[in-house]
């Protein structure tokens, strides 16, 4: 049986700094870039393990990477003026450091990185997308639950969007 209990566990203090910049260096061109880093750690943590007391103080919080990180650039040409046919190019990298997903930080994913693009056809009130997401089929642990079960990240995964705009 899966049960989950939840309930406080103890006292977190977290520190960290973010940052974001956007950039248009060019005409067509605009770049992104977001930075995390964060460093939570439980001061009080006890639990019961096993019919003990088990003292994980130290221990990091779970579902919360170390450092997130994300690059995008992204090329649009307007051969036809800015109300005409663009044609986009993107590409983004994403980078997520290590993180636990169990209080006793048993169960824990390496940092990895994922690379997604997109590319396509816009017009006024209609766009065609092609899109890749995981392009090098990077294997990760999207979700883990503290008895063990894990879910994968989706694998490379690619497909084609529509969208009107009425």
């Amino acid at each position: 049986d899966a049960i989950t209990i939840i309930r406080n566990a103890g006292k977190l203090t977290t520190k960290g700094i973010e940052a974001d910049v956007s950039a248009t260096p060019s005409n067509g061109w605009e770049l992104e870039y977001h930075f995390g880093w964060n460093n939570a750690e439980y001061k009080t943590l006890k639990l019961s393990q096993n019919g003990q007391e088990a003292d994980l103080a130290g221990n990091k919080q779970i579902f919360t990477p170390d450092v997130t990180s994300m690059f995008a650039a992204q090329y649009t040409y307007q051969p036809g003026g800015k109300n005409a046919l663009k044609l986009i190019v993107r590409g983004e990298w994403i980078y997520l450091g290590k993180q636990y997903f169990d209080l006793a930080n048993t169960i824990s994913q390496d940092a990895y990185s994922l690379f997604n693009t997109r590319f396509g056809i816009a017009l006024k009130n209609a766009e065609l997308m092609f899109w890749a997401r995981n392009i090098g089929n990077t294997k990760y642990i999207a979700y883990a639950y503290d008895f063990g079960g894990v879910h994968l990240g989706n694998p490379g995964t690619y497909g084609i969007s529509v969208g009107l705009r009425f």
